[in-house]
């Protein structure tokens, strides 16, 4: 063989070795980078998926009361705590297999915080206004000792050693906590299923979402399991299973509630993007979300300066002036929820316009750039605390959330680089938004407008096209009113507005400037005597 043949298979050797070498040691370091299991993946609690061999004993009469009447008959001495947690742990047991609503059960724990709260009352201690009142809250929430996987194999068996403030806050309400709900796969979806927990379903119909991703909460209020639940929502994931469970629910102002104080090992996010997701509470009565929000709201903050609320709530229902819409309108385009939704709401409005209530039917044309800065916080958000490599390799999953109708640049450049010049730009964008949108709900009290394009839908493959009224729309678009407003970070409270054709809830949901949280509840509480409310499902 020639000499010069022999160099060039000899440089070619060496160059192919390099280049292999290079490959394996990148390989190894991202698998060094990926964020592994916190723990065992857990061994379910298998009684709550299957069937009972035989019920346990329920008491009907305190199934669906209010949290508020069970709170005032355990302080009359009209029922005991540990009758009614009894009687809320056995109807779980009954009958979650149908939905899979809780995910866990703290029967135990929640019977001897009952028998506590009863000793105490017994001693003339009250410790709040949840006294004794049974509840669940969403599987996110850290609980000492509890599980925490987002229903992903990438969390695993991951148990808190402490809780979170917002769980201290609930149990300095006196409230027994006896389970957490369903949730999905990283919180990422307008259904509930992940890789850990059986899918939930709709006690309206069972082969339909219960939304997400509070969906397992709000389920299980539907149900009957709980009368109260502490959800999240970063993209309408309070807003999404209120509406297609028939219930109340309340998306807060962006921060005013503290929930930035949950931390899983290895996945500390930087503060300064610290956006979109809320704390919310969900009810099936208006006078139930305000008890709880009231609770919810002495939480200690950490992240907001000191604030006030804003309780000017003493307008009646002639005084209000209200902007409400249907659709989103950007270009030549538009997104339309669906007949029966677009229906409830002109119902509603029309029942509005004969108490007296100012209405226009007007909106700011914001849609692109709020979908705009909706993407680019939720980038800043998932990935300001990851490598660059690994930035790189999420980010095809958060295009496929991208139907390409609307210019998302800005999203995808500061995912790749996280450059402080365009999270900077990011910023100016939200501002320039919420002045014009305060300047808007400075001359209406309030705007109404859908939850979601649809009611609940039949599940499916998450990222399946969705069908309304004949015409396909794009899955994640469905929730295109929702993402505007954790854009923006304003409140909004979901009205349930009764049961469509086919038997399913119809919610609008009423958004509200910042920190009118007590407005928006006092005009709910207005409504009840002119909308349905919840209805009880019929399975």
């Amino acid at each position: 063989m020639k000499t010069r043949t022999k160099k060039i298979l000899k440089w070619t050797g060496i160059i192919f070795g390099s280049i292999i070498v290079i490959i394996i040691a990148l390989g190894a370091y991202i698998f060094s980078i990926i964020p592994k299991p916190l723990g065992k993946i857990p061994e379910l609690q298998h009684e709550l998926f299957t069937k009972p061999a035989s019920p346990s004993p329920v008491t009907d009469s305190l199934l669906y009361k209010s949290a508020t009447e069970l709170a005032a008959m355990i302080r009359n001495h009209q029922a005991t705590s540990a009758e009614i947690v009894t009687t809320y742990i056995n109807n779980i047991k009954n009958n979650n297999y149908k939905y899979n609503a809780l995910v866990w059960l703290f029967e135990a724990d929640a019977l001897r915080e009952a028998r506590r709260c009863d000793s105490l009352l017994a001693d003339g201690t009250i410790l709040g206004p949840l006294h004794g009142v049974p509840m669940t809250v969403k599987e996110v929430y850290f609980i000492k000792g509890k599980y925490s996987t987002l229903n992903a194999k990438e969390i695993g068996g991951f148990m808190p050693d402490y809780n979170q403030k917002i769980v201290e806050q609930l149990k300095k309400s006196g409230a027994v906590i006896i389970g957490t709900t369903n949730v999905p796969y990283m919180l990422l979806d307008y259904q509930t299923y992940g890789d850990i927990y059986p899918p939930a379903s709709n006690p309206y119909d069972t082969s339909c979402t219960p939304g997400g991703s509070t969906g397992g909460g709000a389920a299980a209020l539907a149900a009957g399991f709980t009368p109260l639940e502490v959800g999240s929502d970063m993209g309408g994931s309070v807003r999404c299973p209120s509406a297609f469970c028939g219930l109340y629910g309340l998306k807060t102002t962006e921060k005013a509630l503290d929930l930035w104080d949950m931390e899983y090992p290895g996945m500390k996010s930087e503060m300064k993007y610290a956006s979109l997701a809320v704390c919310g509470p969900l009810a099936r009565n208006p006078e139930d979300l305000e008890l709880l929000w009231n609770v919810l709201r002495q939480t200690p903050n950490a992240v907001l300066p000191p604030f006030s609320y804003d309780f000017d709530t003493a307008k009646s229902l002639n005084q209000y002036r209200v902007a409400w819409n249907d659709k989103w309108v950007f270009g030549n385009d538009s997104l339309r929820a669906s007949a029966d939704i677009r229906e409830k709401l002109t119902a509603l409005i029309d029942s509005l316009q004969h108490h007296g209530v100012t209405t226009e039917k007007t909106s700011p044309q914001t849609y692109e750039k709020n979908l705009q800065l909706f993407f680019a916080e939720l980038c800043a958000l998932q990935s300001s605390s990851q490598p660059w490599i690994i930035r790189q390799l999420m980010m095809p999953s958060f295009k496929k959330l991208d139907d390409g109708k609307i210019d998302k640049h800005l999203a995808w450049q500061l995912m790749s680089t996280m450059s402080p010049a365009l999270w900077d730009s990011t910023l100016a964008l939200k501002k320039s938004l919420v002045t014009e949108w305060d300047h808007f709900l400075t001359d209406h009290d309030f705007f109404i407008c859908p939850v979601m394009l649809t009611d609940a839908f039949k599940k499916c493959e998450r990222g399946t096209s969705l069908m309304v009224d004949g015409q396909e729309i794009f899955y994640w678009n469905n929730g295109a009113f929702c993402l505007s407003f954790n854009a923006l970070g304003y409140p909004s409270i979901v009205i349930p507005l009764g049961l469509d054709k086919e038997g399913l809830p119809v919610g609008v949901q009423v958004v509200g400037k910042y920190f009118s949280e007590p407005k928006l509840i006092a005009f709910a509480k207005q409504l009840e005597g002119i909308t349905p409310g919840f209805i009880k499902p019929k399975s």
